[in-house]
Parts: structure tokens; sequence; C-alpha cells
């Protein structure tokens, strides 16, 4: 079992990653969709506030490590193994990505475009599987580094 100083730790070193890029590849899906004017430096700033905060929570509270360990082991993947890895980020990133997708459309579409709150629904689905395809990847590559960190500092 995990010390709660390193889960804390963990979250709050890979939350940087997953957020910065969040950040960077939802306002990338902006100007793709030609909402380049909508971009500023300040906004930015304040999503990647918002979004490091709301994973944090995310993170801290939903068991979305032992829910993947969990899934991983039900597909019969060996603990340790590449596979299991793999199987256990689908999970937990499912989780961060659809926690933080509605998070922060709500935020970017509804607070501070004023659109309605059925355009959050449909900026969610359709924003969903490429932000969670990219989170995927980041948390990952990030996930064993952070992790061997938090021990190391705790430990």
């Amino acid at each position: 079992m995990q010390k709660t100083s390193t889960k804390i730790l963990n979250t709050l070193f890979l939350n940087v990653p997953i957020t910065l890029v969040l950040c960077v590849f939802a306002q990338m899906l902006s100007i793709w969709k030609g909402q380049a004017e909508s971009f500023s430096m300040q906004m930015f700033g304040i999503n990647c506030i918002v979004a490091y905060i709301s994973a944090t929570i995310v993170g801290l509270v939903f068991p979305s490590v032992p829910l993947g360990m969990a899934f991983a082991r039900k597909c019969g993947a060996k603990d340790g193994s590449l596979v299991f890895a793999l199987l256990m980020n689908v999970v937990v990133n499912t989780i961060f990505t659809f926690f933080l997708s509605i998070v922060m459309t709500f935020v970017n579409v509804y607070i501070v475009a004023g659109a309605p709150i059925i355009a959050v629904v449909f900026g969610v689905i359709e924003n969903f599987l490429p932000i969670w395809a990219v989170c995927y990847i980041v948390s990952f590559v990030f996930s064993p580094l952070c992790q061997k960190l938090a021990i190391r500092l705790t430990e």
C-alpha cells in the first residue's frame, strides 16, 4: 500500500505535464476550429490553474489507480508488465479526462463565453477522444517518472 504522502506528491507532480499538455492541446483544437481570436495568455494561465486544481482534486478523491489496477488484472495482465501499465492507464486516464473535460469545457464555454449549457455537452462530446488520446500518452510517459520521484522524496 502506498503512503498517503507519496500518493499526494505523485498526483501533484503528474498533474503538471498533464494539465500543461491538456491546456495547450485544447487551445490548439480551438485554433483549428477557427477560434484563434479567443486566445489570450491570461486565459491560458487561468485554464492551467483551473485544470491543475481540478486534476489534483480528481487524483486525490477518486481511486483511479486501484480501479485501473483491478481492470488490468481482470484483463489478465501481469503486474509490472507493459500490458498491465497500458491497461491500467486506460482507466486512470479515462477518469481524469472525463472530469477535466467537463470542468474545463464548462469554465470556457459556459462561464467565460456565455454559451448555453447544451454547448458544454456538445463540447465535451466533440473534444473528449482527442484530449483523451493526448493525455493518455502524456500520463503513460510521465507516470513512472513522477511515481519514482514521489517515492524518493517520501521514503
